[in-house]
C-alpha cells in the first residue's frame, strides 16, 4: 500500500482523489463542453478528456497523439509538415481547399484553415475530444465533432517551466514558459513556445542515404489577461508557428515500369515497390499567424462572450509527384490564406433548471492556392484558385431539467456559406439547419444514460483544376444525421470510470478527396452511404499504484448509392456496397501505468502502451487495405514534485506499416503510393518547474 502522500499525488496528477477512508479513487474529470463546468459524466455526449497528468505522461504534442488515445479517431500525416488527413467516425478530412471534419478549437478560439491541425501542442493543460455532430456550440465543420485544446493560462504568482528532449534521428526539442503578474493581480501574462530540430530516420538510398523526413519547428505563444473590473475579463492572446520540412517521401505501392522517351532510345526503368526513391528531397513549409481576443462581460443572470481572431497562413511544398528515381513529374504548391472570425456568445448562469447558450459567428477568408506541375521537363499550366469565404451562422443550445434525474436539450445551428471562385468566376451559396436534441437520464448519482439525434453540415465549394483534369469545377454541401445512444458512470468506491456509446450515421453527399497527374486536387460526392458503430472507455484503479486505460472503437459502414462521376477512374458498380474507406474497422488501446514510491516524495513512473489499428480500407472500391498491425510504446521516469525524468521508445517493435494510400486507378498515376509508418524512436526527456 502505497502512502497518503503518494496516492494524493495520483490524484492531482491522473484525476483520482483520495476519500475520507484513505482509499484512492478516480475522480470525475471536469469539462466545459457546454461552455459551463460539468462533470464528464453530466454530459450526454461521447467524450475523451485528457487531464493535464495525461498530457504529461502520454507525451502529447500533437492531434496524431490525442488519436492514438481516442476510440474511433485517426490521424495520419503524409505529403507535407502541414497535411494530414482526419478521419472521425467515418466522417473524413477534406485536402486541398477543403475542410476538416472537426472544429479544432484552442482556447475557445476556432483553427480557421485545414493545414493548422498538424500544429505542436505545447504548454497545454487539458484536451477534450467530442464526438459527434457539434455545430451548435462549435461551430463550421463541426460535422463529425470537436477537438478542444485549453493552454495554461496566466498564474497570479510567478511560474517557469524548462523541457528538453533528446531522441533517435538527431531529434531534439526545447520548450519552455514564463508566467505571472505583470501589473498587479489585475493583469496576468504568460509566454511561452517549443523549438524542435529534426535530422530524421527515414531515408532516400537512391540519393546515398539522405533524410526525407527532416523537420524544423518554431512555436511561440504570448497571452494576456486583465481583469479591469468585477465583471469584466479580456484575454488576449497571440500565436506564431514556423514549420519546415520533408515533403513528398511518397512509395510506389506497386511494381511497375516506367518508359522514358529520350531522344535516341526509350528507357525502361523498373520501379520496385514500398521503397523512398524520389529523384530529390522534398521541402515544405508552413508559416503562421493567429492573434485573437476574448472578452467576457459576467451579468446576473449570465455571460456575454466576444471571441474576435485574425489568422494569416502562408504554406507551400516542393516535391517529386511520381514518387521515382526518375524526372517524370515534379509538382510546386503555395497556399496562403488570411481570415477573419468573430463570435458573439450568450451563456446563462448554472443555477437554473433551464440553461442555454445563444450567439452569433462570422467568418470571412481568402484563400490563394497554386498547384504548378513539370511533366517531363516540361512546365504544365498551373491550377490556381483565388477562393473566398464568408460564413454567418446563428446558434443556440438549451438545457431544462425536467425532473431532478431527467434532463432535455434542444440545439440548433443555422448556417449560410458562399464559397466564391474568383478566378473562375463561380459562386455559390449553401444553407443548412441542423438541429439536435438529446434526453439524458441519472439513474443514480454517478450514473447516466442518454440518446442524441443530431444534424452535421459541410459546406460545398470549388475544386482546383488544372488543364486536362476531367473532375468537376465545384462538389455539393454534404449533411448526415447522427443517432447516439450511451451510458457512463463510475463504480466499485470510485475506482472505476466508464462510457460506451454507439451510434448510427445516415450520410448524404459524402464528399471524398482525389486527386489526379496533372496536379488537380478535387472533392467529390457520394449520394449516400452508411455508418454504425460504438466507443468504449474504460478508466480503472486495480489497486492503489496501477492505472489502468481500456478504449475501443468500431465502424461497420457500407456506400449505399454512388453513380459515375468525371474523373473517377472507377466504374459505380465496384464501389456501390463496399465499405467507407480511411479509419480502421476496429481499434484498440490499453494503458497500463505503474507508481511506486522510491523515497520521499520521489516516484517511480512505468507506463506501456499498446494500440491496436484494425483492418482499413483505403479505397472506395476496397480493393487496397491495410491489414492489422499493433504499435506498442514504453516509458520509465523519475518524478517529484518540481522536476521529472522519463527515458521512453516508441514503436517498440518497429511495426512497419502504410500511414496512408492512393490507389493508381482512382489517381491517373503509373503506380500506387502509400507513405510510410515512422519507425522505433527511442529518447529522454527533462522537465523542471518552479
Amino acid at each position: 500500500m502505497i502512502s497518503l502522500l503518494t496516492v494524493a499525488a495520483l490524484a492531482a496528477a491522473d484525476g483520482s482523489v483520495v476519500p475520507d477512508s484513505g482509499e484512492a479513487a478516480i475522480d470525475e474529470i471536469v469539462v466545459t463542453s457546454r461552455f459551463r463546468a460539468e462533470n464528464l459524466s453530466d454530459v450526454p455526449d461521447s467524450i475523451t478528456a485528457f487531464t493535464p497528468a495525461d498530457i504529461e505522461r502520454h507525451r502529447i504534442e500533437r492531434i496524431n497523439r490525442v488519436a492514438s488515445l481516442t476510440p474511433n479517431l485517426r490521424f495520419s500525416d503524409d505529403q507535407e509538415v502541414g497535411v494530414s488527413t482526419l478521419v472521425i467516425r467515418g466522417v473524413r478530412q477534406n485536402r486541398g481547399t477543403g475542410q476538416p471534419p472537426v472544429s479544432l478549437r484552442i482556447d475557445g478560439v476556432s483553427a480557421t484553415n485545414n493545414l493548422l491541425t498538424t500544429q505542436e501542442l505545447f504548454d497545454v493543460e487539458t484536451i477534450d475530444v467530442l464526438r459527434g455532430p457539434q455545430g451548435a456550440l462549435y461551430g463550421r465543420n463541426a460535422i463529425g465533432g470537436a477537438v478542444l485544446v485549453t493552454t495554461r493560462r496566466p498564474t497570479s504568482s510567478p511560474e517557469f517551466g524548462l523541457r528538453l528532449k533528446g531522441a533517435e534521428g538527431s531529434d531534439f526539442t526545447l520548450a519552455g514558459s514564463a508566467s505571472g503578474p505583470l501589473a498587479g493581480a489585475d493583469v496576468l501574462g504568460r509566454f511561452s513556445f517549443r523549438l524542435q530540430d529534426r535530422e530524421g530516420q527515414l531515408r532516400n538510398e537512391y540519393l546515398g542515404g539522405e533524410y526525407v523526413d527532416y523537420k524544423e519547428s518554431s512555436a511561440l505563444r504570448g497571452r494576456l489577461i486583465f481583469t479591469p473590473g468585477e465583471r469584466w475579463s479580456v484575454d488576449l492572446r497571440a500565436h506564431y508557428l514556423d514549420q519546415d520540412g520533408g515533403s513528398g517521401y511518397f512509395m510506389p505501392g506497386s511494381d511497375f515500369f516506367l518508359p522514358l522517351p529520350p531522344p535516341n532510345a526509350p528507357i525502361i526503368v523498373d520501379v520496385p515497390e514500398y521503397e523512398i526513391q524520389s529523384n530529390r528531397i522534398g521541402e515544405s513549409f508552413v508559416e503562421s499567424l493567429e492573434v485573437s481576443a476574448k472578452v467576457d462581460y459576467t451579468f446576473d443572470w449570465g455571460t456575454l462572450t466576444s471571441i474576435t481572431s485574425f489568422t494569416d497562413v502562408d504554406s507551400g511544398n516542393d516535391q517529386d509527384l511520381d514518387q521515382t528515381l526518375v524526372e517524370a513529374i515534379d509538382i510546386v504548391v503555395i497556399d496562403d490564406s488570411e481570415t477573419i472570425a468573430q463570435e458573439f456568445r450568450l451563456v446563462s448562469s448554472d443555477e437554473r433548471a433551464f440553461r442555454w447558450v445563444a450567439g452569433l459567428s462570422y467568418f470571412s477568408q481568402d484563400r490563394f492556392r497554386s498547384l504548378a506541375t513539370t511533366f517531363l521537363g516540361s512546365p504544365v499550366p498551373a491550377a490556381a484558385q483565388d477562393l473566398k469565404l464568408e460564413d454567418l451562422a446563428l446558434f443556440g443550445n438549451f438545457s431544462y431539467d425536467l425532473s431532478d434525474a431527467l434532463e432535455l436539450t434542444l440545439a440548433f445551428r443555422w448556417d449560410e456559406e458562399t464559397p466564391e471562385d474568383v478566378t473562375q468566376g463561380r459562386s455559390a451559396t449553401f444553407r443548412e439547419l441542423q438541429p439536435k436534441a438529446s434526453l439524458a437520464y441519472r439513474f443514480r448519482e454517478g450514473l447516466l444514460g442518454y440518446v442524441t439525434v443530431g444534424k452535421g453540415f459541410r459546406a460545398g465549394g470549388f475544386n482546383n483544376l488544372a488543364p486536362g483534369s476531367n473532375f468537376q469545377p465545384g462538389f455539393d454541401k454534404e449533411s448526415l444525421v447522427s443517432y447516439e445512444t450511451g451510458l457512463k458512470g463510475s463504480g466499485f468506491d470510485g475506482r472505476l470510470r466508464a462510457g460506451l456509446s454507439l451510434f448510427f450515421i445516415d450520410y448524404s453527399d459524402q464528399q471524398f478527396f482525389l486527386f489526379d497527374q496533372t496536379g488537380t486536387q478535387a472533392n467529390i460526392n457520394i449520394n449516400k452511404s452508411e455508418i454504425a458503430g460504438g466507443e468504449l472507455e474504460l478508466t480503472a484503479l486495480p489497486s492503489d499504484n496501477l492505472l489502468l486505460n481500456l478504449g475501443i472503437g468500431f465502424t461497420d459502414s457500407e456506400i449505399v448509392d454512388y453513380e459515375d462521376i468525371p474523373g473517377v477512374l472507377v466504374p459505380a458498380s465496384e464501389i456501390v456496397g463496399r465499405n467507407v474507406p480511411g479509419a480502421p474497422v476496429l481499434s484498440a488501446s490499453l494503458a497500463l501505468q505503474h507508481t511506486a514510491e522510491l523515497a520521499g516524495d520521489l516516484d517511480l513512473v512505468s507506463r506501456i502502451d499498446v494500440e491496436y489499428r484494425g483492418k482499413t480500407y483505403w479505397t472506395l472500391d476496397n480493393v487496397d487495405t491495410q491489414e492489422a498491425y499493433n504499435l506498442v510504446n514504453v516509458s520509465v521516469g523519475l518524478e517529484k514534485e518540481r522536476w521529472g525524468a522519463r527515458l521512453y521508445v516508441d514503436n517498440a517493435f518497429d511495426e512497419e506499416y502504410i500511414e496512408w494510400f492512393f490507389g493508381a486507378r482512382f489517381i491517373g498515376l503509373p503506380a500506387d503510393i502509400a507513405w510510410p509508418s515512422k519507425p522505433r524512436q527511442a529518447g529522454i526527456e527533462f522537465s523542471l518547474r518552479y
